[in-house]
């Protein structure tokens, strides 16, 4: 039996049978308790398995239904699970209209809109779902020299379009862990302009001004100085890009008051990247939040 709203539920059994060899079934262990999801006719939600008992025996089960929002491809399948806040309730949901309608992410806790990522599907069903990467994949395609312009929507340096990123996916799965695929979008251009600007505030400071990455928001000034996920990852990237590139800066001999600056590349993981934004981190650099 599916349950699609939440509450608690007495269930009276009877003989309803519905054959599970033609389910999907997944088994979650949420805060210690198990709950089995299953896919059926395109459709997810939460399955009570029980026995019959003949109509005399008045038998009744309960069940409590968990605070979480089911998180499916449009065929049903389950992408991954998320606990949800106070003001959510238990639900299934495409990964599509997640992002278009509630805005929600699992990936940075100081974001709008987090909600804890409690379970992910790791089955074959759902790889094409994805596109697939390592943070050294990132690493490489961020790290290409490019002009400023070339970040603009639907340029090459625009990860999520890119047929060598993103390639219009909504999600990127990285090492284990989804992601949407805009947000890691983001890290290239920030890289690029921490090589440009050397410097992590002027790094934020060009994210807000190009935030939709439309030439005309910017012109316009249509500036993004919101506490989402976007700005969040320019900072991952510009975090990143001042460990990895380092600067010699020395006087030019012939040409005062111009100066020579050499690049220098340091070794560091490229799984840096994966890591959420610290507290430190948002007092420090934080721009967008101390002009909200």
């Amino acid at each position: 039996m599916f349950i699609k709203e939440a509450g608690i539920y007495n269930f009276r059994l009877s003989n309803y049978f519905l054959s599970v060899g033609i389910m999907k079934v997944i088994t979650v262990t949420i805060d210690g308790e198990n709950y089995n999801f299953a896919t059926h006719e395109n459709q997810t939600g939460l399955y009570v398995r029980g026995t019959t008992a003949p109509a005399a025996e008045n038998k009744v089960i309960v069940v409590t239904v968990p605070r979480v929002i089911v998180v499916t491809r449009n065929n049903g399948d389950i992408l991954f699970i998320l606990r949800g806040a106070e003001k959510d309730e238990y639900s299934v949901i495409t990964a599509q209209k997640l992002y278009d309608k509630l805005a929600y992410q699992w990936f940075e806790p100081l974001a709008d809109n987090y909600r804890e990522l409690l379970y992910v599907n790791t089955s074959d069903d759902v790889k094409e779902a994805y596109r697939h990467f390592t943070w050294e994949d990132i690493d490489k395609f961020a790290c290409v020299d490019r002009f400023a312009l070339s970040y603009h929507k639907n340029m090459p340096g625009d990860w999520k379009k890119n047929p060598e990123g993103g390639a219009g996916y909504l999600l990127t799965m990285i090492e284990g862990m989804p992601y949407w695929c805009d947000a890691i979008g983001q890290i290239p251009f920030a890289v690029d302009t921490y090589r440009l600007h050397k410097n992590i505030p002027e790094t934020i400071n060009t994210g807000i001004a190009w935030g939709t990455g439309i030439a005309k928001d910017a012109f316009m000034k249509n500036k993004d100085y919101s506490n989402k996920y976007d700005n969040f990852f320019v900072l991952r990237g510009a975090l990143y890009a001042a460990k990895k590139f380092t600067y010699e800066i020395s006087p030019h001999r012939d040409n005062y008051p111009s100066v020579n600056v050499v690049e220098n590349i340091q070794p560091i993981n490229a799984s840096l990247l994966g890591q959420a934004i610290s507290q430190q981190d948002f007092d420090n650099y934080a721009i967008w939040n101390k002009k909200r």
